[in-house]
């Protein structure tokens, strides 16, 4: 006959070690998943918060310019004869009117803030913007009349995906 020893009950047993694991496990999860949520949600915001910003920023420095391009001093100011940027506008700094903006683009990486150096914050990874400027006819009106609108639209997006859209009806003052 064999003898058999009793354990004194001091041990875990495989199963109460696999049930305790298991349950500090789902005790973890349920700890750590709201801060892991919090985080992206700060991320976003805070990208948001940026794209607001930079929309708003180059709609402003769009506004700044005049509706129709600068006369050269001795004939008047005229009504661009095609929108974007004229002959020696090749950068931002040198556009002269709002019509000049007309396909302006800054793809991610190369956001620029107002003094030209490029912006490097984290949140602005992967944003990029857009500009595009057409001609408002209202009623009564035939394309064949000298524009008296412009519409201004910037377009933040994040990987491609728009983000923020902000858009301007800018009135003509003869």
């Amino acid at each position: 006959m064999r003898a058999s020893r009793r354990q004194d009950g001091k041990a875990f047993t495989l199963l109460e070690a696999l049930l305790a694991a298991t349950v500090l496990t789902i005790a973890i999860t349920a700890v750590v998943l709201p801060f892991t949520a919090g985080m992206r949600t700060q991320v976003f915001e805070s990208r948001q918060t940026l794209a607001v910003s930079l929309a708003e920023e180059l709609m402003e420095e769009i506004l700044a310019k005049p509706f129709e391009e600068p006369g050269d001093g001795d004939d008047e100011a005229e009504l661009p004869k095609a929108f974007g940027p004229e002959p020696g506008e090749s950068s931002r700094e040198n556009f002269s009117a709002i019509d000049d903006y007309h396909g302006y683009t800054e793809a991610a990486g190369t956001i620029t803030d107002p003094a030209g150096d490029v912006l490097e914050a984290a949140a602005a990874e992967g944003l990029s913007r857009h500009v595009q400027v057409t001609y408002v006819y209202v009623t009564g009106q035939t394309p064949g009349d000298e524009p008296t609108f412009l519409r201004v639209t910037v377009e933040v997006r994040y990987r491609s995906e728009p983000m923020v859209t902000l858009t301007r009806l800018v009135h003509w003052v003869n």
